[in-house]
């Protein structure tokens, strides 16, 4: 009776596992962050494993760490209050959880960071250590104090927020070294980025270290998707930065308007940021929190449902193939959900009018050949593309050198060159006239789609100012999308410009003006290199600006983080809708905003309104 009940135990949870069985190459998944009961009514983390709308969950966070003779800090809220006798979290429930979910084919994870705690390394040496530390308290090894007892997690989350990015590369080499020794099962390690790239605290181990997975935050900044959305510059760093080609990229968003300042969008927002990204690398969407998005009811069905139903509705028929090697396909990646394509990983969004073009992408590891459509125009890059704009900027889609062929609009050919530091590319472009699809700003359409593009890059120590060749042949402007690149402010091309400039003229309070007033006191400081103030810092989380190059610059840090507006924009302040705007908009209104009409003055002092960001 004991063996049969054992033996049918054995094979139903032999099927549970093939049934939930993790596919980490799925464009599908749903990861949760677990553990600090941001709504107030966080339940168990087996409970919420029992559904299938997520795959993922992070349990957060380990909120202190320095090296391998500190014992680290855990905080789980009120899921766990045991602790040993030294003060490390004893979490037997947790450790029962974490099996039950791994049992139902869910991946656990432990997150390292958030928001406030104290932790960083002082050296790559200190890093490496405490690998040992987490491979022995959490992973295969083995130590005489294990806060999940015998659990084994299925991976370490780098929700990095503060102090420094030293040693988390290394940190993460030293944990792949770890992995190779237990064969009994699959190993990952993640980040979690902000969506400024690149990323303060775990851009050198992205751009340095092997990691399966980014869960970018697209909240609580200027990029998020309802704003100056750049997931194309992710895309373009997953293609041609990452270590990992098949590294996969997270849609990270509040699981409610409650989770997070600002950044909270709503189902049908999701969709169409779904149909119209670059989804070569996507892995998902990722949930701030568990217990947000569980309690938090759209439509009859919980917003972690919601989500995994759009995912599983835009990509559950297109081929998860990964795309590491000479042959990379890109354009919008929701197809239709009667193509897919596997061997040759190209996908086609369906239009009446189509343009194609190829270019070949030299770096110093590989060279890759990049083939593209879209529903107007497309055309593959040796600049590096970046991210689509958001509701409040008229921008146009972005296509920078090579022959291009169309059977419906002309454009230039031209030739363009980039450059790049080991964090944040740089550009230099000489670009033909963008074709430019209908679409307004403040109602998201799918059909028009930016293509992303790939980088030829080779260091250097300058970030040459943008020159741009206008072809003879334009449509009629109408708003889009936009892509841009992010660029470092600071090199020493761009930091002796922009002090030359600023010597030459004296910033001006604009706080006071409206309308064209305001836009135009904005555009001569902007013009002299002088942002909001200064070129060298800014105070504002997420305040925007425009660099003296044209630039789109958002404030990140305390620093000026610099992305390239689209060919054939520059970024300036305007007036739409009796608002004074900052964004990439097209060159030749850029006068209309210099001057006020009459060559009056233009220093009338009202008050006005323009778009800032805030943590």
């Amino acid at each position: 009776m004991t063996s049969t009940f054992v033996l049918r135990h054995a094979v139903f949870a032999l099927l549970v596992s093939c049934v939930w069985a993790f596919d980490a190459s799925s464009q599908t998944n749903v990861a949760l962050y677990w553990g600090q009961n941001s709504a107030g009514s966080q339940e168990s983390l087996a409970t919420y494993c029992q559904s299938d709308a997520a795959d993922i969950y992070l349990l957060s966070f380990m909120t202190s760490f320095s090296n391998a003779d500190t014992l680290p800090t855990l905080n789980f809220a009120n899921a766990c209050t045991s602790k040993f006798s030294d003060g490390l979290l004893d979490c037997d429930q947790i450790a029962e959880d974490i099996q039950t979910c791994q049992g139902l084919g869910k991946k656990v994870f432990l997150s390292l960071g958030g928001a406030t705690g104290s932790y960083g390394f002082s050296s790559d040496s200190d890093a490496e250590g405490f690998a040992t530390t987490l491979w022995n308290m959490f992973g295969g090894g083995s130590a005489d104090e294990r806060p999940f007892g015998d659990a084994i997690i299925d991976g370490f989350d780098f929700d990095i927020e503060s102090g420094e990015s030293t040693g988390y590369a290394a940190l993460a080499t030293k944990l792949r070294e770890y992995y190779s020794q237990d064969s009994s099962k699959d190993y990952y390690i993640s980040a979690a980025p902000q969506c400024v790239y690149p990323d303060s605290y775990t851009g050198d181990m992205l751009a340095n270290a092997d990691i399966d997975f980014a869960f970018i935050q697209f909240y609580n900044n200027n990029c998020d998707v309802d704003k100056q959305f750049n997931w194309d510059t992710w895309a373009d760093f997953a293609q041609n930065t990452s270590p990992n080609k098949n590294i996969k990229l997270y849609l990270g968003l509040p699981g409610a308007s409650s989770a997070a300042s600002y950044g909270y969008v709503d189902v049908d927002t999701v969709k169409s940021a779904l149909e119209s990204l670059d989804a070569t690398n996507l892995g998902g969407i990722m949930l701030w929190d568990a217990s947000q998005g569980f309690s938090n009811e759209v439509d009859g069905k919980t917003y972690v449902e919601a989500m995994k139903d759009l995912l599983e509705e835009t990509f559950s028929s297109i081929s998860a193939s990964s795309e590491s090697s000479s042959t990379v396909s890109s354009s919008s990646a929701y197809s239709s959900a009667s193509s897919t394509e596997a061997s040759t990983v190209s996908s086609t969004e369906a239009s009446s009018s189509t343009a194609e073009s190829s270019t070949s992408a030299t770096s110093s590891t590989e060279s890759s050949t990049v083939s593209s459509s879209s529903a107007t125009a497309a055309s593959s890059t040796e600049s590096v593309a970046a991210s689509e704009a958001a509701s409040s900027s008229i921008e146009a889609t972005t296509s920078s050198t090579s022959s291009t062929s169309s059977t419906s609009t002309a454009l230039s050919s031209t030739s363009s060159s980039s450059t790049a530091t080991p964090q944040a590319p740089a550009v230099v472009s000489e670009q033909p006239a963008p074709t430019v699809v209908s679409e307004p700003t403040s109602t998201p359409v799918a059909a028009s789609v930016p293509t992303p593009t790939s980088a030829a890059s080779e260091p250097t120590q300058q970030a040459p100012e943008v020159t741009s060749s206008t072809s003879s042949t334009q449509t009629v402007p109408t708003f889009t999308a936009t892509t841009l690149s992010t660029l470092t402010v600071g090199s020493s091309t761009s930091t002796s410009s922009t002090a030359t400039a600023s010597a030459s003229a004296a910033f001006t309070d604009c706080s006071a003006l409206s309308g064209k007033d305001k836009a135009a006191c904005l555009n001569k400081n902007f013009d002299s290199g002088l942002y909001t103030g200064s070129a060298d810092s800014c105070s504002i989380e997420g305040e925007t600006a425009c660099s003296s190059d044209g630039s789109f610059a958002i404030c990140n840090f305390g620093k000026w983080v610099k992305m390239q507006c689209a060919a054939g924009t520059t970024c300036f302040a305007y007036v739409q809708n009796s608002d004074v705007d900052i964004g990439c908009n097209y060159q030749s209104q850029k006068s209309s905003f210099t001057k006020r009409d009459g060559y009056l003055d233009i220093f009338k002092r009202s008050p006005a309104h323009v778009h800032h960001g805030h943590n």
